[in-house]
């Protein structure tokens, strides 16, 4: 019996001390990178508050977007690409730039402005919980990004046509990880049956919206029965009663990636929980000839931040930025923000650059990612002259 008291007691203390930030005694110096038994809190605590939501900030016609970078050569390179392809595709839209030393002023313009594109590649441990901070206070629930196969771009698989989602704030996202005595550490993994279910109607809308049909839910339900049994059971339940014309395949985790990498023509869309995301995508980007050219969106009710895949991923061996997944992130920007023509005729003309032989060097090609950028934004001038002589 006192055995049990003392149990009960260790658990009331562990989530006393979760539910505050930084309630530690040993201070924290917020420009170490802390790591092992030693550090107390090293991460956050479950949002539980609402999202603050500000109205649009749309002026004569324009919407302001946050634009975030740094100073250094790919912060640079990404932010003159994506201006200058949001000018030539004549998209009433104007970018608010922010650098990444600017503290919250990142998290305010996106607050702010509800959409931001996040071009820099950044992996300390800073960087890092600052991106949290807006996935958790933004509730940017959801993770997307579609991988398919480009011909002469890396994918020995020619039919590949992915679209990925998974839970982005739940989880392991709830970062509750703490020393409660020392030489014990606790990680909680929460869950609850509300958020899933707000996940899966996203997930499962957007798989009719796109016009999809066969959903691969993504587990290991056999190692985490209870967290991942959850997930099954309300997946299945919302498309036996609400979502019936999509088919639910379920499939562990260590079969799905076996037969990826033998078989990805066999999947239409995958859907996961957080547990399982970031690496599901680095699989199948690898699959489909490598993250550089693909982008990703973290999205919530409200708001939304798009980034190149490779800054998602947080993939640091590339000395410069892609100009594949810059102009994709920007295509998913005008898609969210109701710009169809503009998206299709970006995309339109990436697709060209690409069937036309021009290529950066990671594709085994001679061109550099400025000439495919400015290649891209020379056919958008050109149409539009061809629009302007069409009405005359």
């Amino acid at each position: 019996m006192l055995r049990r008291m003392k149990s009960v007691k260790l658990l009331q203390s562990a989530f006393s001390l979760a539910s505050g930030r930084r309630q530690a005694t040993t201070k924290i110096d917020e420009h170490t990178h802390v790591t092992g038994v030693n550090a107390f809190m090293a991460k956050g605590d479950v949002r539980t508050e609402n999202v603050n939501v500000l109205p649009k900030t749309k002026y004569g016609g324009i919407t302001h977007v946050t634009l975030l970078c740094g100073e250094t050569i790919i912060g640079k390179q990404g932010a003159k690409y994506v201006k200058s392809l949001l000018s030539s595709a004549r998209v009433p839209v104007d970018v608010q730039r922010i650098f990444v030393d600017q503290g919250t002023e990142y998290y305010n313009s996106v607050l702010r402005n509800r959409a931001a594109i996040h071009v820099d590649i950044v992996h300390d441990a800073i960087s890092k919980k600052k991106s949290l901070k807006v996935c958790n206070d933004l509730d940017l629930h959801v993770f997307l990004t579609n991988l398919r196969s480009f011909p002469g771009f890396n994918c020995r698989f020619p039919n590949v046509n992915i679209q990925l989602i998974a839970q982005n704030n739940m989880g392991n996202y709830a970062e509750l990880e703490y020393s409660p005595v020392k030489g014990v550490v606790e990680g909680l993994r929460v869950v609850t049956s509300r958020h899933i279910k707000r996940f899966l109607r996203y997930a499962f809308k957007a798989v009719m919206d796109k016009k999809r049909q066969k959903v691969t839910l993504v587990h290991k339900s056999s190692e985490w029965p209870k967290t991942e049994g959850i997930l099954l059971d309300i997946a299945h339940n919302l498309q036996e009663k609400e979502y019936p014309d999509i088919e639910l395949e379920p499939m562990e985790l260590d079969k799905c990636v076996a037969r990826l990498i033998l078989d990805p023509e066999y999947f239409d869309v995958l859907v996961t929980s957080d547990l399982y995301g970031t690496f599901m995508a680095t699989i199948c980007s690898a699959i489909c000839g490598g993250a550089n050219l693909f982008s990703s969106t973290e999205i919530g009710e409200h708001h939304a931040v798009f980034k190149p895949l490779q800054t998602k991923l947080s993939l640091t061996n590339y000395k410069v930025l892609s100009p594949y997944g810059i102009v994709s992130a920007c295509v998913d920007l005008m898609h969210h923000l109701g710009h169809d023509d503009c998206a299709n005729a970006l995309w339109t003309e990436m697709i060209r650059t690409m069937e036309t032989g021009i290529k950066t060097a990671d594709f085994k090609g001679t061109d550099r990612g400025e000439y495919v950028i400015c290649n891209i934004m020379n056919r958008l001038r050109c149409n539009m002259f061809t629009e302007f002589n069409k009405n005359d």
